[in-house]
């Protein structure tokens, strides 16, 4: 017997699926960052500002994938929704919103969009993981079977 065919995963969908996980894990280490030096090593505040600093870029890299992704699920006859794109964009705009906050010394909104952030990459890693993937062949005569 032989094994099935299954669509390729696009270079886009690959590339999601990293700067997520990039993001994700920059941003929980942000938190740790935060920690210690809220605990007294404030010798990490210009490490925790560097890792801000790439955060944004990382953002950025991953909403111009996002909207690669989305032209090329349109482009393949797939279906597209801007469900990458709106998530990657807000999480771009929280953490320039982050960097303002940092900067101005202003905590408490820092703190709690800080969270929120980590919460919000991770929903975006759970999407990319689970909506970023091809459609079987065979989708539409199992959706035509199901009736």
């Amino acid at each position: 017997m032989l094994a099935e065919e299954t669509p390729a995963v696009p270079w886009t969908t690959w590339a999601l699926r990293v700067t997520a996980t990039l993001f994700l894990l920059m941003t929980l280490a942000q938190g740790l960052l935060a920690g210690l030096f809220v605990t007294g090593d404030v010798d990490l505040l210009p490490v925790h500002s560097a890792v801000g600093g790439i955060l944004s870029v990382v953002a950025l890299v991953q909403l111009v994938f996002a909207v690669m992704e989305f032209r090329a699920h349109r482009r393949a006859g797939r279906p597209a929704t801007w469900q990458l794109s709106t998530l990657s964009t807000l999480v771009l705009v929280m953490t320039a919103g982050q960097i303002g906050l940092g900067m101005a010394r202003v905590v408490a909104p820092h703190v709690f969009i800080g969270v929120t952030t980590a919460a919000l990459a991770m929903l975006v890693l759970l999407v990319v993981l689970t909506d970023a993937r091809p459609a079987p062949a065979d989708a539409p005569a199992l959706a035509g079977e199901a009736r």
